[in-house]
């Protein structure tokens, strides 16, 4: 169950792929080329384990969103028995059985085994680390609490949380050594200590050395940076700790790429078993039960992350928190199994396990697939118009993953085929260069040599500097289409935008000898094509540059039942992205125009045509090809057949 939840569409959803995820990526191409790391600096610094694993399975599947988000799932599922192996043998059986159904079920580690970030290989290590502490402490071979120490010194390989946990356990042993359960194990700890210090020893060397790249982050995002608590420091850790204290059951992170916006961690009916759970936890730990003290002590300092930085509650920075988060609900669960079952309730108190485990099932399965992969902010926050840019050049130079599955698409080039990315697209969004293979045919712009065309070429372009630096270096006499991208939008940002436009240019046929009509002297309608679908028509229009017009036209598109007007489109050619006065003579230009369909068969559909100059209104004049004029508009001729 933990599996399907954390592996069905992988590919798909989240949609896009955000640029934290795509540097893990770039660093894992960077290992696969010989460029090993003990820390990455890039991106305000990460840990290398996962980019690691992202390095093998990239290696193994290409470059493709799956095999970073592969990387997590993988992560993830296996946390689910490491759960199980972990509250076992510090609890029981049962609470084992429940710790890891309540883990496989709930939406936030669903949702952090799909996403391609570092942070879910730290529960995976917290749950192996205490599992073999615990087995050290029963067994009390040395051999045991060495390999304790190892796998401990390697958790900090992993996520910034990883930090805090020295301060868990120096608790934890204090309260052991005042409760005379620490007593004559000191040699036991020196060898834990020893095997920490053995594989923690490399990252410690780096960070002496490299103070600022590995401790620079927590410092920019802490609450006692004056620019995060505005000059209100204590009243910004009220609201903070409100926060963080309230995100298991009253309101969540609202960053879309951490959770639902808002969504808490558990839904009404686990959060009442975490309750009752911790009630169930204090009691025992009272009674001086050593696990009960470890889970309290564990999920308490890890919400210290959390609380004392920018942004609470942060998914991300809590995650240490689990996997021992989930021991409450399952103590409180447990608790109500056990109440049943001493009033030989056993059948109901299983009819009852099973009920609040399926409603989280499937509260998680619709708020995660539903709610949460259908809403727009998912696709901002991940950046999908970046990987949709991506794709778009894959597909084009049949190279690279084509958007679809889990493993790169096996193609060959089309070596003729040329495609010009303006740079700010390409550096700004990691996922670009991750995404699309090294190509010949995959050139930044502006070009270091004039831009020559063999074959069709796709010019990608950032629209809001100007489109003219992008279109006067074409060569002249070529056929244009010009294409809006998809919507993007940023954290900060109000309002989506386009990404990017898209400019398809081949080679043209020369100038025309034939054309349906001239619009004033400058501009021919020279073809067209109608698409008459149930919802809308699909209107394309091709236009010739006799000379290079000096006004800013606007096209007028009017589809009429007889006299009745249906729908219209009034606008700048490619929606103001290739305007008239770039056109250039010799261009063929092609306009696509969507008009709204009434819903019901027309008797006598017309579809009018022209120019006209904005605000004044004046139209060009429509003239045939023999000279007769037509006035101020074209009614197109009718080559299209209406579905009776």
């Amino acid at each position: 169950m933990a599996a399907v939840l954390r592996i069905f569409a992988l590919g798909e959803m989240p949609p896009g792929l955000y640029h934290d995820e795509a540097f893990n990526g770039l660093d894992g191409l960077g290992v696969l080329q010989g460029e090993w790391s003990l820390y990455f600096a890039a991106n305000r610094g990460r840990e290398p384990l996962f980019i690691y694993l992202v390095a093998a399975l990239v290696n193994l599947l290409g470059r493709t969103p799956g095999a970073l988000r592969l990387a997590a799932a993988v992560c993830g599922t296996l946390t689910i028995p490491a759960t199980y192996l972990m509250v076992r043998v510090w609890f029981n059986r049962r609470l084992a059985l429940l710790s890891a159904a309540i883990l496989a079920t709930t939406l936030w580690h669903v949702h952090l085994s799909r996403i391609g970030f570092r942070a879910v290989t730290l529960p995976l290590a917290t749950a192996l680390v205490l599992w073999l502490g615990a087995r050290a402490a029963r067994s009390r071979h040395r051999r045991d609490w060495l390999l304790a120490g190892l796998l401990y010194g390697l958790s900090f390989y992993t996520y910034l949380p990883v930090r805090v946990t020295p301060f868990i356990l120096v608790a934890f042993a204090i309260y052991l050594l005042f409760t005379g359960q620490g007593e004559q194990r000191w040699s036991e700890a020196v060898c834990f200590v020893v095997g920490t210090l053995a594989t923690l020893a490399p990252l410690a060397v780096y960070a002496v050395g490299h103070w600022d790249v590995v401790m620079g982050r927590p410092g920019q995002a802490s609450v006692f940076n004056p620019l995060i608590h505005s000059g209100d420091l204590w009243g910004t850790l009220s609201r903070q700790l409100i926060g963080t204290l309230g995100m298991f059951f009253v309101r969540g992170d609202i960053i879309p790429r951490h959770n639902l916006p808002g969504r808490p961690v558990f839904d009404p009916w686990m959060g009442a078993a975490m309750v009752w759970g911790l009630v169930q936890a204090v009691r025992r730990a009272r009674r001086r039960e050593a696990a009960s003290v470890l889970a309290l002590l564990w999920v308490g300092l890890m919400l210290v992350p959390t609380w004392l930085a920018e942004d609470a509650p942060h998914f991300l920075r809590a995650v240490g928190v689990l996997p021992l988060l989930v021991i409450f609900p399952a103590l409180g669960l447990d608790a109500a199994l056990t109440w049943l079952e001493q009033r030989a309730w056993r059948g109901w108190a299983i009819v009852l396990m099973c009920a609040i485990l399926a409603i989280s099932l499937l509260t998680t399965t619709w708020d995660y697939f539903i709610r949460y992969g259908t809403d727009p902010r998912t696709a901002y926050a991940f950046e999908k118009a970046a990987t949709k840019l991506a794709v778009e050049i894959n597909r084009f130079t049949d190279v690279g993953w084509d958007g679809n599955g889990l493993v790169e698409s096996a193609s060959e080039s089309r070596s003729e085929r040329q495609v010009y990315v303006d740079s700010r697209l390409w550096d700004e969004w990691a996922a670009v260069p991750f995404l699309v293979p090294e190509n010949e045919g995959v050139i930044k712009f502006p070009p270091d040599t004039p831009m020559v065309l063999t074959d069709t070429t796709l010019l990608l372009i950032w629209p809001y500097d100007g489109v003219e630096q992008y279109l006067a270096p074409l060569p002249r006499d070529v056929r244009i289409e010009a294409r809006i991208g998809p919507l993007a939008q940023g954290d900060v940002e109000i309002a989506p935008y386009p990404a990017y436009v898209a400019y398809t240019i081949a080679p043209g046929a020369g100038p025309s000898t034939d054309y349906v009509a001239r619009f004033g002297d400058k501009i021919a309608l020279i073809d067209y094509t109608v698409e008459i679908g149930a919802q809308k028509w699909t209107v394309q229009l091709e236009w010739e540059a006799l000379a290079s017009p000096l006004e800013n036209y606007t096209v007028f598109l009017h589809l009429y039942d007889g006299e009745r007007l249906v729908d219209q489109d009034d606008r700048e050619p490619a929606e103001g992205y290739h305007p008239t006065s770039l056109w250039r003579s010799g261009d063929t230009i092609v306009d696509t125009h969507i008009l709204e369909s009434p819903g019901e068969w027309m008797r006598e559909p017309r579809l009018v045509v022209g120019f006209y100059i904005w605000p004044t209104m004046e139209r060009l004049e429509v003239v045939t090809p023999s000279g007769e004029s037509l006035g101020d508009e074209l009614v197109v001729p009718n080559k299209w057949t209406m579905d009776q």
